[in-house]
């Protein structure tokens, strides 16, 4: 019988074996080995986030590895030059995750791996660095929780100090100080913020110049959040910048040629700009679609958008018919991505080539069991494993 003794240093890890012989002899064998740290840290860089969860359950050696923060961080940035797809089916009032590889040049079918599951989740926001943001039911009451849908981890946040129906919930990211926050918005001039990582999980009261109705999309770019919303003093369409980092807010007035896409519109993040899809079904397309508009903002100062529309191909109205697609987004190719909004099968989803003018599917296999449920598509989704009670 052999049994394995681990024990981690500052800077070495040691692997020893003892060999134990049925002799009435005391005599025993033991060899140790030494491994750096940065080997096993190297190692472990090579399993996917769900594995590196499994590996916090086998002893205290690998949990005071994988927990150490250069680790996660470095872990992080490997994620984010192998990006996935991440779908997020909805059933029963409970979500189901699944991650695809997101392939840098999608010429063949794709599986998705099956993740993790959340009862009586809705709302939910965009992947942040691996998290997301949505609300549950717990305890017959609603309240935000952050999940990490690779680990399964989720993190329960107090209530807010003021309870106003239908505020919305926006999860966004400050990359400079590497900060996460949750912003409540409300119809008022007042809206509530809370930050991660700061040693206490309290909701804090800021405030904004113009009070405004929000819209139906946001996206977050470099530490601003965008999201269309009307003006309720001058009923004029604007778009809203919070900085995730000053927590100020500014402005910008949508022009009348304009408004169709940022209110009805997808926001998107373009190349580091912001920007939005639409098509005559506003944030939708089906196979009566003719083309799709890209109105990207050039100069915020100056208001200036540029405008491209791509018409589809002869074979869109024949292949698509009547099934309804959702703006996902532009990949790191430049290529604009649409998803189904229900699981099908096959669940194909579609990639248009900006430069080329040419549009291909893929097959995504796996989540035949959710036939005809609500799903949600996005791009660009990263692994991350750090544990949520650190993010206090």
């Amino acid at each position: 019988m052999r049994t394995l003794r681990r024990n981690v240093t500052e800077n070495r890890l040691t692997i020893s074996r003892r060999r134990t012989e049925k002799k009435t002899s005391p005599n025993k064998t033991e060899k140790s080995v030494q491994i750096p740290v940065d080997i096993i840290i190297e190692i472990l860089l090579r399993l996917p986030a769900k594995s590196i969860a499994t590996c916090r359950c086998v002893s205290k050696l690998w949990i005071s590895v994988i927990c150490r923060q250069d680790f996660t961080e470095l872990f992080l940035t490997r994620s984010l030059h192998r990006p996935q797809l991440l779908f997020c089916c909805k059933k029963d009032g409970n979500l189901f995750f699944f991650s695809s590889p997101q392939l840098q040049n999608p010429y063949e079918n794709s599986s998705a791996i099956s993740l993790k599951n959340f009862s009586l989740c809705y709302k939910i926001s965009r992947p942040v660095n691996g998290l997301i943001c949505f609300k549950r039911k717990e305890m017959n009451e609603t309240v935000t929780v952050i999940c990490n849908p690779s680990t399964g981890h989720t993190l329960s946040l107090p209530k807010p100090m003021k309870t106003s129906i239908g505020p919305s919930r926006f999860f966004v990211y400050e990359p400079i100080q590497k900060q996460f926050k949750v912003l409540l918005s409300y119809k008022s001039d007042e809206h509530q913020v809370l930050t991660l990582g700061t040693g206490e999980l309290s909701w804090r009261i800021i405030e904004c110049s113009m009070p405004h109705i929000l819209g139906m999309s946001e996206i977050c770019i470099n530490g601003v959040l965008y999201y269309p919303a009307i003006n309720l003093s001058s009923g004029d369409y604007i778009i809203v910048c919070f900085d995730v980092r000053s927590e100020k807010f500014r402005f910008i007035t949508v022009m009348e040629e304009f408004i169709k896409a940022a209110h009805d519109g997808t926001l998107i993040n373009y190349n580091g700009k912001l920007a939005s899809l639409v098509s005559e079904r506003y944030c939708f397309v089906d196979g009566r679609s003719k083309s799709i508009e890209l109105w990207v903002l050039q100069d915020a100062e100056k208001k200036e958008w540029s405008k491209h529309t791509y018409v589809l191909p002869a074979w869109w109205q024949h292949r698509i018919g009547t099934l309804n697609l959702r703006f996902v987004g532009v990949t790191r190719t430049n290529e604009i991505m649409l998803s189904p909004c229900y699981q099908t099968v096959p669940f194909d989803v579609y990639y248009f080539n900006i430069e080329r003018k040419t549009m291909m599917s893929v097959a995504i296999q796996g989540m035949e069991a959710f036939q005809g449920h609500l799903v949600f598509t996005y791009l660009d989704h990263v692994e991350n494993v750090k544990l949520l009670h650190n993010m206090f």
